[in-house]
């Protein structure tokens, strides 16, 4: 222990008395070691940390598939078959989003609520407050009871433990409120209010059963992966298509991690941009390590004679090898704490940034921390850190040479450290080529995401405001109540100053919400493939709504005042629907239905105009899918309605006047989700602009940090062989021919690392393949690029000590010599 504490106080005195160099291998380790620890929290939240599930990693997630990867909720005719038949869950559960107008003594509320089966005992969730359901409440028929969420108790009731038992009124029916849920907990999709879900799945009509608006979640049985429980309900979705052809054409299932549906990451790509991030940041570590290893291995040689010295008075190499390592692990462990500062600086700003748009379980999957957790892999980085770039410049001085060539050898024309020249420039070689692959990366996402920002949207963004309005299925129980409500509110908001125009949709592009989808026919045209069921997107909307949108006709008319209740049945359909039901047809005047062939209970509607397409599904951004545009009067629906306004100046502004005009209408509607489109659309590519400007960061500092390093050793090899390059010079070499010599060197040492790093990027980058949008992993243009960029920046970093070294005065060296 005293020989240890001997060897940090030479450490101190070490680093004290070099100054510079500490200072500069101090700021290059915190900035490796703060960008790693920011990153792992961030990973460490989002797939790590606990939450408030009982032991999640053993519940899984699933959804219904269309073919190819278009995600749908689970119907109850699934998740009794999964229930029956399947082994692979101890159990399982479900449930439904609904909504609740709430009012009580203020401001009407729209509040997220869950029909539930099972749904809690599942998650492994209780009350922490009352009491759950029973089984007698669960069953048809039961009483109607519910659970409140902890922020909604604290909220609207001021945490009153006396509203356990009381009735609480929800959609003209009183509830008992039974219970309070944790704090924190809101799954489903951020719900405050829990109702059981009381229904007899086997009396249910097969097209109740079939509808997809449910989300199953399970427990996997001890010893089961989730792969197996995947492929078994795969088996059992085939097998319910056999039986239920009419409904079940087309349709797979998949089971994913429930940790990935809460950040929503159904397909992946979420997982992979964030193990391309601890990459990254893993690659950018290597090159500080690089570069400090290449400071200890220029400072050893500059110690030889002193180790040679003490090696001569009796100190052992191990004890001199042992003493080099301290002072690394101490620079290291300085390095690491200021690292751990920066990480606490970077961590609420990778919380600003973060892509994640959980619904659910938002305290902990949008707070980034650095907790105990991250702490002990900082501190393990730090260590893993000090002995990478310690231990080998620790041994190269420590085990180098005899004692008496060492003391007596000169510096500068004997040739020395030769082997010493060769270890630096194989790690300058090893940080271009990691630079190379960071700089791949970073280009591709960054193209990747400049293409997905000037994808069209087939609409017109600006000055549009939108809100959402949930009508209670008590006081507009029939169609024509709805539909006088929309004409009302419409009305009004039309008539308000700066109102250009107002309309009214189901579904706002691109919103987060649940997309309405419907099954379709096109008269005249069979699916090639029997199994092949046609989806489309389906919005009913008012006779403006498309017009306020600034959809693009491309022929016939849009929807208007014409299109009513007693009028034909007509649809507007967008260019992607014209080309699946009608490839290479005239479509005016054509007949389309929802429903397959042999369903009779949706009538066939003519087709009277198509617009451009308008990307309408969040999930499926990067694809064109087909849409359709009913009109309000004639389709009876209860679905949410969504006001949207375009106005001739800044929509904000309007926003009091148009919840005034909206209460004239109805006092009690609850309007939520108030957004401008622009501010709507922000969240559209946050995953890619992310990922985007995170790489290109790490990538730009990559860069830089390999350049430093490729001019401090050209720097070093310069000052080292001062004596070489007077005798040269005074031998009647050119400066020129020493620029050139000088150059030369560090451009070997560039191509060397750039064509690893071609190599190494061209097998890594097929990772990102799934993330990447219109450009190629292999992008034969981005590669050209980083590769004259990389060996730009780097001449230009060999550029000073050339012509440093063309300034040396001949007699000058050979007198220091």
């Amino acid at each position: 222990m005293e020989t240890f504490r001997q060897d940090l106080r030479y450490a101190f005195r070490m680093l004290r008395k070099n100054r510079s160099f500490t200072i500069v291998a101090v700021f290059t380790l915190a900035l490796g070691i703060g960008a790693n620890t920011a990153i792992f929290s961030a990973v460490n939240t989002l797939l790590i940390r606990p939450l408030p599930v009982a032991d999640i990693d053993r519940v899984a997630f699933g959804f219904a598939l269309r073919e190819g990867f278009d995600p749908f909720g689970t119907s109850l005719l699934e998740y009794a078959a999964y229930r029956e038949r399947g082994r692979s869950f101890t159990s399982t559960g479900v449930a439904g989003q609904l909504s609740f107008n709430l009012v009580e003594d203020g401001e009407p509320e729209r509040v997220q609520g869950a029909e539930i089966s099972d749904y809690l005992t599942t998650l492994g969730v209780e009350p922490f407050l009352g009491r759950g359901f029973s089984a007698e409440e669960s069953r048809p028929g039961g009483s109607p009871v519910a659970l409140l969420g902890y922020g909604l108790w604290q909220r609207r009731f001021g945490g009153d433990a006396g509203l356990i038992g009381q009735p609480l009124k929800l959609e003209q029916r009183s509830y008992t409120v039974v219970g309070i849920m944790p704090a924190g907990f809101d799954l489903p999709a951020a719900a405050e209010i829990w109702v059981p879900l009381q229904v007899n799945i086997d009396t249910l009509p097969l097209t109740q059963r079939a509808a997809h608006n449910y989300g199953l979640v399970g427990r996997l049985q001890p010893g089961v992966m989730l792969a197996q429980a995947d492929a078994e309900l795969k088996a059992i979705a085939r097998q319910l298509e056999e039986e239920h052809p009419q409904v079940r054409r087309g349709w797979s299932y998949k089971v994913v991690p429930l940790r990935d549906e809460l950040i929503g990451d159904l397909d992946g790509r979420i997982n992979k941009a964030l193990y391309a991030l601890v990459a990254a940041v893993g690659f950018l570590l290597l090159i500080c390590c690089a570069n400090v290893a290449n400071l200890l291995l220029a400072r050893g040689v500059a110690r030889e004679r002193e180790i040679a010295i003490r090696r001569a008075l009796g100190a052992g190499r191990r004890r001199l090898a042992r003493q080099l390592l301290t002072e690394s692990m101490l620079l290291a462990a300085i390095g690491g704490l200021l690292g751990v500062l920066l990480a606490y600086w970077i961590a609420p700003l990778l919380s600003s940034l973060s892509p994640i748009q959980a619904p659910s379980l938002s305290a902990f999957l949008h707070n980034i921390q650095i907790d105990t957790r991250v702490l002990a892999f900082a501190s393990l980085i730090t260590m893993l850190t000090g002995l990478v770039f310690g231990l080998i410049p620790a041994v190269r001085t420590a085990f180098s040479g005899d004692l008496m060539p060492l003391m007596k050898r000169g510096e500068q024309r004997s040739g020395k450290g030769a082997s010493s020249h060769r270890l630096l420039g194989a790690l300058i070689v090893g940080e271009m080529a990691v630079a190379v692959t960071l700089l791949a990366g970073g280009g591709l996402l960054v193209q990747s995401f400049q293409r997905l920002q000037r994808v069209q949207l087939g609409f017109r963004p600006d000055n549009l405001l939108t809100m959402q309005m949930v009508l209670s299925p008590a006081r507009y129980r029939e169609h024509r109540q709805r539909l006088a409500f929309v004409e009302q509110v419409i009305d009004r908001v039309k008539s308000l100053p700066a109102v250009t125009s107002a309309g009214i949709t189901t579904n706002i592009p691109l919103s987060r919400q649940i997309s309405f989808d419907s099954v379709f026919t096109a008269e005249g045209r069979l699916p090639s493939n029997p199994s092949d069921v046609p989806i489309t997107a389906h919005r009913v909307v008012s006779p403006e709504y498309l017009k306020t949108l600034g959809v693009e006709l491309l022929e016939g008319r849009l929807l208007d005042e014409r299109d009513r209740a007693d009028s034909i049945p007509v649809v507007v359909i967008s260019e992607e629907l014209a080309r699946q039901a009608w490839p290479g047809e005239h479509v005016l005047g054509r007949r389309i239905k929802r429903g397959t062939a042999d369903q009779t209970n949706f009538p066939w509607m003519t087709v009277v105009g198509v617009v451009k397409d308008v990307k309408e599904d969040l999930f499926n951004f990067r694809n064109n899918r087909p849409a359709w545009y009913l009109p309000y009067a004639q389709i009876d629906n209860s679905l949410p309605l969504n006001l949207v306004v375009r106005s001739g100046d800044d929509p904000v502004t309007l926003t009091g006047a148009i919840r005034e005009a909206i209460h004239d209408v109805d006092p009690n509607q609850p309007i939520s989700a108030i957004t401008t489109m622009p501010g709507h659309l922000a969240g559209v590519l946050v995953t890619e602009r992310f990922s985007a400007i995170l790489m290109g960061m790490l990538a730009a500092i990559g860069l830089g940090l390999a350049a430093l390093g490729l001019y401090s050793v050209m720097a070093y090899s310069v000052s080292q062989r001062t004596g070489e390059i007077g005798l040269r010079l005074a031998l009647g070499a050119s400066p020129a021919d020493i620029f050139k010599m000088v150059v030369g060197r560090g451009a070997a040492l560039v191509v060397m690392g750039l064509s690893l790093g071609l190599i190494g990027a061209l097998a890594l980058t097929r990772f990102l393949s799934g993330t990447l949008y219109g450009v190629s992993p292999r992008d034969p243009a981005t590669f050209a690029v980083i590769s004259l960029l990389l060996t730009g920046v780097a001449l230009a970093a060999c550029f000073v000590p050339a012509r440093r070294a063309t300034k040396v005065d001949p007699m000058v060296a050979l007198r220091y010599e």
